[in-house]
């Protein structure tokens, strides 16, 4: 069975975005995902986060010495691939999504897979919300975190503020291509990302204001900045109801 993960701790904001969303509720968030991961991948998400910190979730603790979100990412992935914890395939997660198909079958026997999207968004080519960690490359991927991680703590300090996390692993993987490649030691493949994941869009939140929403028929919906506004009334209008109705 694989395991479903997603990296927290609760840290100052430094980035404008996060700055903005000083109130937004990551933990009831972070509850939303593990909701709609059960529903749709069986298991539910194990927070991995620092041994100081405690969540109303399932969780995997390690000791991790920074401090700064970006970092601090990179830092507990690397963590949770070095433990005794990391014995199956694993697919880590960001907060500020929900799922609604099954996500293994995207293992495709790559070490690593990624989503991509080449072409006119080849500025930023790769979207770091969800990856595909197999167990059988365990020891690349320890390897290739670890590389990641001492290479985000050199990037200038406007990309340690926001992004180094993808820019990391985005240098490391270079050049962007569909398909399966070998990269900085592993194998990758790169998934296109409109294949698994839509973002909120207006389409989205005007179909929520009228009541027509409908589940989604991609395996994920992110709602990446502002738009994480909106994440507890999409989930209220799609699994929100199926779980009322399975509860009568």
């Amino acid at each position: 069975m694989i395991r479903l993960i997603a990296p927290f701790r609760p840290l100052p904001p430094e980035s404008k975005y996060h700055l903005a969303l000083e109130s937004f509720d990551w933990v009831g968030a972070l509850q939303m995902l593990s909701e709609s991961a059960q529903r749709a991948c069986g298991v539910p998400v194990h927070v991995v986060t620092d041994v100081d910190t405690d969540l109303p979730l399932p969780m995997l603790r390690y000791r991790t010495s920074h401090r700064r979100l970006m970092l601090w990412t990179l830092e507990a992935c690397l963590a949770y691939l070095r433990s005794e914890d990391f014995d199956r395939d694993t697919i880590m997660l960001d907060v500020d999504q929900l799922i609604y198909r099954d996500l293994s079958p995207w293992f495709t026997g790559a070490d690593l897979g990624v989503l991509v999207r080449p072409g006119k968004m080849a500025h930023n080519a790769l979207l770091n919300g969800v990856q595909w960690w197999a167990v059988a490359g365990k020891a690349r991927l320890i390897a290739f975190y670890q590389h990641a991680l001492t290479l985000a703590e050199t990037l200038p300090e406007a990309s340690i503020v926001w992004g180094a996390d993808t820019e990391a692993v985005r240098e490391l993987i270079v050049p962007i291509e569909l398909g399966t490649h070998q990269r900085a030691g592993l194998s990758v493949a790169m998934i296109q990302s409109t294949d698994v994941l839509t973002t909120f869009t207006t389409t989205h939140a005007l179909m929520l204001t009228q009541g027509l929403l409908l589940p989604p028929a991609k395996a994920v919906v992110d709602f990446r900045g502002m738009r994480k506004s909106r994440m507890k009334a999409f989930y209220e209008s799609t699994l929100g109801k199926e779980l009322a109705a399975v509860g009568q």
